[in-house]
Order: C-alpha cells, then structure tokens, then sequence
C-alpha cells in the first residue's frame, strides 16, 4: 500500500523541534493546525505563476526575476543605480555577476567567468563581500580562502588586479584568511573587509592597493558597515568558540593520535576548562557568552593611522539565558548589519529579531521581533540576514530567508509594518536611489527542479543540485505602506496553512497511531527507529513501486536490474538490488511525496536532527562544496578549524536557540539511543582531533 505522509504532521513535528519566542502574547486560543500549503500537491517550479517548494510552501515572487548563478549569498548596487553585482559562492561556478541597466526591461547579464564551471585562473574565490567605486568602474571582490580582494573593471569585466591581504603584525600571523564582506569609504579611498577565520577586520588603501592595517575583532565576524560619517565601523562576529587540537594530537600521525570519542559535551564543566587524563590532554573553550562570541563590535576610525576598538556589544539572547522557560542553546548568530543616524541595526538570525544599537551608548535599545503571524506563537525559523535602508532613513528591509520573504519596519516606531514575497532564501538587498525599489538577492532562486527522467535534459551544469540550484535577483515597486498587509498575507498563505483543530475534517484522526498533536489522543507506537541514508533519490529505490508517483527509468537500485562497474570486467544483471528497502514500502507504507529541505550533504545532517540551517551554515556548506571553503592543516587562523566542510555534525555556531532533536527528546523526558549519527568532524577522521564539544544529551 502507498500513503502520503500527511502535511500537517510535518508541520507538527517542525513546531515540536522549534524553540520560544518571547514576543507579545497573543489572545488567541492555542487550537491551530498549521500545515503547508502545498496540501498533496508536488513540487514543481512555475516562474510565471506559483512555484511549489519541496518543502511544501509556495513562491510568488514579486516584481522581475534575473537569473544569475547558485547560490548569490552577496549584492551591491552601483553609487549610479545603474548596475547590480551578485556574489555566487557555490557550487559551481564560483563567480560573480554583474547585471547591466538592471532597472530597464531588458537588464544584461555578464557572468564571470562565464559558463557552468569555476575557472580559477579568472576567479579562484568569491564569498559575499562586494564594493563599487564612486566612479562606478571599479568593482572589488571579496576572495574568500585567497586572503584576497580581487579588483575588476565593472565596465568590461575584466580583473585588473588583486590585493593581498596577508600580514604579520606582532605575535599575529594572518598568511591565511577568509575575506568576507566588504564596505567602501564615501570617498573611495578606504576599503573595510572581515577576515572570518583571522578574527580580523581589514584595512586597505584602494589608491596604493596596500593592506594598511588589521584590527583584530570578535569570532567569526560575517558583516561590516559604516557609520554614516564615516567615522566608526561596525562589525558584527557570529561565532561561539575558537577551536583547537587537543593538546596530545600529533598532526603527522591524524588518526592515530586523536581520541576515539568525543572530548566534551556543550556546556559542561570540561568543554569550558579543558581537562587532562591519562589518554588526552584537551585544552578548554571558555565561556560561551564572551565579550568576542554573537556581538557587534564599534571600531573608531577618526584616527586613520590607530583604528581601534572602542565598544562591544552583545545581541540577541545570551547561551543559556530562559526564553520562555528553556534555556537558550544557541547563540543569537548576529550577521548583517547596517547604521543610520542614532542606531545601529543587526539581524540576529537564531532569535528571528533585530538589535537596535544605541550608536551614542552603545548599547541595546530593544529588539524588534519578526514574528509573521501570531498564530505561530513562539515558533522560530525567519531567519533574518541581509539588511538595507531607505535613502531617507525611514524604513529598514531585512531578508528573512527563512521565510523567502523582505520584512519592512518602520525606524521612527521600531515596528514591523509587513512582508513582501520574494525568492527562495532571500540574501541580500538594496534600495534605489529614488527610495522606489528593492533589489533582492534570492540565494536558491526558484530552487532546481528535477535532475533525471524525462523531463530533465542534462546541461554543462550537470545533475549536481548545488549547480543547478541557480539564484535570482527580484527587482521590484517598493509597496506603498496601505498594501503591505495584503502583502503580509501572501506570505503567510505561501508558508502556513491554517486550520482549526476543532475542525471537522480531523474527525478521522482520533484512531490514528500518529496524534494530531500533543495531547489529542494517545499512541500505540511506543518506539521509533530512525536510519538515515543519503546521496539516494526516491526514483532510484522505489522508481518502479505502484501507486507511488516514481520514474522506473531512474530506479538503478529496484528490481531487475543491471549494472557494471565502469570498465564492464564485472556485470550483475536481473537483480534486485535493495530487497528489504522495497519489502517494507509494499507491506507497510512510504511517502513519494516528502524531501530533504537540503542542497548537500552537510546541510541535509543537519535537517534531520531538527537543526534548521542558518546564514552561517548556509553560506559555508555552498562555498565548501565548491571547493573554496577547504581547511588547511597548519594555518596558524584561529578560525580554521570551524570550517565544517562536508560533515555531518552540528557545531555550536550551527545550534538554534532551543537546540537540535536531541535537546528536546531530553526537554520532553523521551529516551534515546543515538548509535553515531552527528560525530563526525574535519579534520576527516573516525576519530575526533579537535576539542568541538557534542550536544549534551
């Protein structure tokens, strides 16, 4: 027999793993079913209409769709308004492009480089930071695991030159670096950049081409913006913890040397203060909450030769602060951020709120919670990102990729005023000059369809879903303030379907074994056992099974099959390759009709124990898959060894505020064995060579 897995268990069980949000209370009875609106219908894309997301939600992006390579994690618009320059950090190509009269109806599209494939003679690395000259003919570009600021000439484009941003200042050896975003000075003559894994903000002359200064800042720092004179900048650090090798490992001897086991758990007494034993000598990771971890640092710049840091600010909630009762396990993850007059904005992506910074006291205000309908309650998941303001400094956009929405909130009252529909995880924007329109970098765009059957032609980008996943920019009429609501209701109707629980088309759930939600009726299902298998399509297992919407020609793994290695010296024909797999689908049931949320593997790990990806996770997984995101064994970086590469585990800068499946499994009082799933680490090793704790339970 076949059975849909129905949509609003799904939603159930996304509200069972999310975690609290203490925005106003609501006067609502607690008795909504929220189910994706998709309902059973599958997913597809339709760029002239609705397009069905495997997650169940729908997009209707609004305005105009440019297609531009995967995954543009960053944007810039030049100082004429003329021309938009996206970031495309993976997997392939590694590029940028640049989008020419990009207001007019017929906007030209110029790839570097251009094709399917990353070409690193032209481009080697590419990650979010952009910046365009006053002139508008110079373009820089942020060259991530380079440690370089690539320069082009926007006109052409064509790269003219490369700036180094390796130095050694002191005790301090910046050889390797991870450039990020960047910010130009009014005058174009200073250019500002983080350097995530050196800790560092950079410094350089643009007039010489010479890096000038270092400024060391918190950890992991992800974005950069200026203060409205000129005079400060401000950096906003996203990560928890500096990572080490215990102090026992010999790194020539990897495997051998490192520990069969985990050397902490997150929070512990161990994972702060280290500990020695007869097998390990495992140096601590201090205290989750310092000033250096989730904060935005103030750097005074009104003294060009001694830049240097004269503020540090918290934002969000704090690791372990009660929100609603459970203490807070991820961090707030502050990303973005952007200054006007007297506040300093940052989009904390795990609270799903902004921070307003008091520029003159440098401290936190208030924050301005995102919450898109209150009948979700305390639910998480906006994910806010990207942030840009108005020409007049009368309104703030905020990506909220989480959603594939731009919220809009007035800076006057520091209130939500609504939510406009755009792509599939919206990155990066900006406004026009004349304050009319919204340039939105949708990172996923219209997400990448099928990669196989009939309906699917290979291209030079392959069948590789990180090539194929390409993004958009929306280009659209900023609505007037009367229409956001109806606005904000397409929104909630593209993410959440809702339904009152008393509602008479549940009244058949009452003998299901699966309760409609917590409490509504019991279940004889008393133990579930959870195997997970990746890099396999439903079509290649249960292609050929009746009854399920599957595609025989794809399904290499059911029955009857023949195969042969690649030189044909070993043939297997007629066999059925995957026996109990297709056993359990007839005798009891499957979903042809349910997907990982994912475009790798790393990503998709983390889906499954309940770990929504958030802005840092999802810019580093594109980036490590394309192949410019990888660890250097050595690097004296502080933050080399927070790359995660291809793994499957959680690390802390990953944890969501109320944590993963297992956190809550324990919340709940609910016993589990977990055999290994989520323990691994780079360096790729059975074994665990770094001092990154596991989750408590």
């Amino acid at each position: 027999m076949r059975n849909k897995l129905p949509p609003y268990w799904l939603l159930i069980l996304m509200a069972w793993l999310a975690s609290c949000q203490p925005g106003e209370k609501t006067s609502l009875p607690k008795s909504w079913i929220a189910t994706a609106p998709a309902g059973s219908a599958y997913t597809q894309i339709n760029r002239d209409s609705t397009t069905i997301l495997p997650n169940g939600r729908l997009l209707t992006p609004r305005g105009r769709q440019i297609t531009v390579a995967p995954h543009p994690y960053g944007l810039v618009m030049s100082p004429d308004g003329h021309t938009v320059v996206t970031a495309n950090s993976g997997t392939s190509p590694i590029s940028i492009s640049i989008i020419r009269n990009v207001m007019g109806l017929q906007p030209q599209v110029q790839q570097i480089p251009p094709g399917a494939d990353t070409d690193k003679g032209i481009l080697a690395s590419v990650f979010i930071g952009l910046a365009i000259a006053p002139d508008n003919k110079t373009l820089y570009v942020a060259g991530g695991q380079e440690n370089k600021i690539f320069v082009f000439n926007l006109q052409t484009g064509q790269k003219t030159d490369s700036i180094s941003c390796a130095a050694k200042t002191g005790n301090r050896d910046y050889s390797d670096g991870y450039i990020g975003d960047l910010v130009l000075s009014k005058d174009g003559k200073t250019l500002y950049a983080i350097d995530q894994i050196g800790f560092r903000m950079v410094i350089v002359n643009t007039q010489i081409r010479r890096l000038t200064h270092s400024v060391p800042v918190g950890r992991y720092p992800f974005g950069i913006t200026l203060s409205p004179d000129g005079r400060q900048a401000y950096v906003a650090n996203v990560g928890m913890y500096e990572y080490k090798f215990i102090n026992s490992l010999d790194t020539a001897r990897l495997a051998e040397t490192s520990l069969p086991y985990p050397t902490s758990a997150f929070g512990s007494k161990e994972a702060k203060d280290g500990y020695q034993s007869d097998t390990a000598d495992v140096p601590g990771l201090g205290d989750p909450n310092v000033p250096e971890s989730f904060s935005v640092w103030t750097v005074d710049l009104q003294n060009p030769s001694q830049p240097r840091v004269t503020a540090k600010v918290k934002t969000g909630f704090l690791v372990g602060q009660l929100v609603e009762g459970i203490p807070a396990v991820g961090g707030s993850s502050p990303n973005s951020v952007v200054a006007a007059g007297k506040y300093v904005f940052v989009s904390n992506g795990n609270n799903d709120c902004i921070s307003v910074i008091d520029a003159q006291e440098n401290k936190v205000i208030k924050n301005v919670f995102l919450q898109l309908d209150e009948r979700l309650g305390s639910l998480r998941g906006m994910i806010p990102f990207g942030l840009a303001l108005s020409p007049d400094g009368k309104r703030l956009y905020v990506a909220e990729s989480g959603i594939n929405a731009v919220g809009v909130i007035d800076v006057a009252t520091l209130k939500v005023m609504g939510h406009i529909p755009m792509g599939w995880f919206p990155s990066k924007l900006a406004v026009s000059k004349d304050g009319k329109k919204l340039l939105v970098a949708n990172a996923k765009g219209f997400g990448s369809g099928p990669n196989g059957g009939p309906a699917f032609t290979m291209g030079p980008e392959g069948s590789n879903i990180g090539s194929l996943m390409k993004g958009t920019v929306s280009v659209l009429d900023i609505p007037a303030d009367e229409a956001l609501p109806t606005e904000t209701q397409r929104v909630i109707a593209n993410n959440f379907h809702f339904t009152d629980r008393n509602n008479k088309i549940f009244a058949g759930r009452k003998n299901n074994p699966i309760p409609l939600f917590s409490g509504y009726s019991s279940s004889p299902i008393k133990h579930i056992v959870f195997v997970a298998k990746e890099n396999r399509t439903y079509d290649e297992i249960f292609g050929q099974v009746a009854g399920g919407k599957g595609e025989k020609r794809l399904a290499r793994y059911g029955w009857g099959v023949s195969f042969a290695s690649k030189d044909q010296s070993r043939k297997v024909e007629n066999a059925t390759v995957m026996p109990n797999h297709l056993a359990l689908a007839q005798r009891f049931a499957m979903g042809d009709n349910f997907y990982c949320d994912s475009d790798h593997s790393a990503d998709g790990h983390r889906w499954l124990v309940g770990t929504y990806p958030n802005e840092w996770l999802e810019t580093s997984v594109s980036a490590a898959y394309g192949g410019i995101r990888r660890m250097k064994m050595g690097s004296k970086a502080p933050g080399m060894l927070a790359f995660t590469g291809s793994n499957a585990s959680i690390y802390p800068e990953d944890y969501n505020e109320a944590g993963s499946l297992w956190e809550h499994l324990e919340r709940n009082k609910i016993d589990f064995f977990n055999f290994g799933f989520g323990l691994k680490w780079l360096p790729a090793t059975r074994n665990k060579p770094l001092n990154t704790p596991v989750p408590v339970p």
